[in-house]
């Protein structure tokens, strides 16, 4: 079996190889190498991450982090995308993206994995495209008849028809005793499933030992705040509960001066400052205000920079400040070593005084 060479930094192309409609605003579609030598590879990854695509849309790359619903060691990669407001690459992918089109992809990412489970016994949590990470755990644990781990899969949507996989759940829980589905409508009208929210009593109802398992949980922000508080409730032991989110969270390190190394607090009268961005590398410079984000600043200083989650989770934007004051909300793939270094993720950087950045 060969295997298909990521490269350590940097994109590669794969080719869109068949897309299909899951429901009225969703489609999937599988992605595989353009070189007749790398054809029939398998790909790498850890069931639950994510890669980040890259598709050029009225002349410019855009780059989104999307999850992936395949198993590891296939051929080719399967996405699903639902179409979002307001979502420029979703929604293009959804309505544009045609089988032979070509994308880069960075390399699969993302600590949202089945590597972190304790224990034989788990419960998936997903809520409307949520779906895909935890659907490609269930499809690697389900493949290997030695496993053993016992699968709660909860899953809302707001009717039956918008319930992406709905078949193929149906048939994984047909063919396997150890695969327990359950599904949560908003409206259950046409089918025979429990009609309304997922409540504290519904969690319960659908899977009684939810307190003694592993969770891993990925939806919308409001459904996954609403669910982690619900898991609480329950008596879960939260050290073996995992979401995933591209929401970034709220700051919780503090100002750094790199010139200086001094640490200290972000005055609220700077909210109204100016400050300069300088990227020695381009020759780039870009005024910011204070508090804003860097990310922000390096595209508007026009530097070639990737920001695929826009919220600290895949790392694609990460760079190094080499000059003044800035607060991080996210150190999410960073090392120890690249933090005391001073290395930032853009996209939840924020400016508090003059910077100095070094880009690869």
């Amino acid at each position: 079996m060969n295997h298909f060479q990521w490269p350590t930094n940097g994109p590669v192309t794969l080719v869109c190889q068949r897309k299909w409609a899951e429901t009225s605003n969703s489609v999937s579609f599988t992605l595989a190498p353009e070189s007749f030598e790398e054809q029939g590879v398998v790909f790498d990854f850890i069931p639950g991450q994510f890669i980040t695509l890259g598709i050029e849309i009225d002349g410019k790359m855009e780059y989104r982090a999307y999850s992936l619903s395949s198993m590891p060691n296939q051929t080719e990669l399967q996405l699903t995308i639902k179409r979002v407001a307001g979502g420029k690459v979703s929604n293009y992918i959804v309505d544009s993206l045609q089988e032979g089109q070509a994308v880069s992809v960075l390399k699969p990412a993302g600590q949202f994995h089945l590597a972190q489970a304790h224990g034989d016994r788990i419960v998936l949590l997903s809520a409307g495209c949520g779906i895909t990470p935890v659907m490609s755990m269930a499809k690697t644990l389900l493949a290997d008849d030695n496993d053993p781990t016992d699968i709660h899969f909860i899953h809302a949507a707001t009717e039956i028809d918008q319930v992406i996989y709905h078949q193929e759940l149906l048939s994984m829980a047909e063919q396997h005793q150890r695969f327990y589905l359950h599904i949560m409508l908003e409206d259950a009208k046409g089918s025979d499933y429990l009609e309304g929210r997922l409540t504290q009593a519904a969690i319960k109802q659908y899977c009684s030992d939810i307190a003694d398992r592993s969770a891993f949980l990925c939806g919308p922000v409001g459904f996954m705040g609403a669910m982690k508080e619900n898991l609480q409730a329950l008596g879960m032991n939260m050290d073996y509960f995992y979401q995933e989110s591209f929401t970034p969270a709220e700051s919780t390190q503090p100002d750094v001066d790199l010139a200086s190394g001094d640490q200290s607090k972000g005055d609220k009268a700077k909210a109204l400052s100016n400050a300069t961005v300088f990227v020695p590398t381009f020759g780039a410079h870009a005024e910011a205000k204070i508090g804003s984000t860097l990310i922000d600043a390096l595209e508007a200083a026009k530097v070639p920079v990737i920001a695929a989650c826009r919220s600290g989770i895949c790392g694609s934007c990460k760079c190094k400040v080499t000059k003044g004051k800035f607060t991080r909300t996210s150190t999410e793939t960073l090392t120890a070593d690249e933090i005391e270094q001073g290395f930032v993720l853009a996209c939840s950087c924020h400016i508090e005084s003059d910077l100095e950045v070094a880009l690869n």
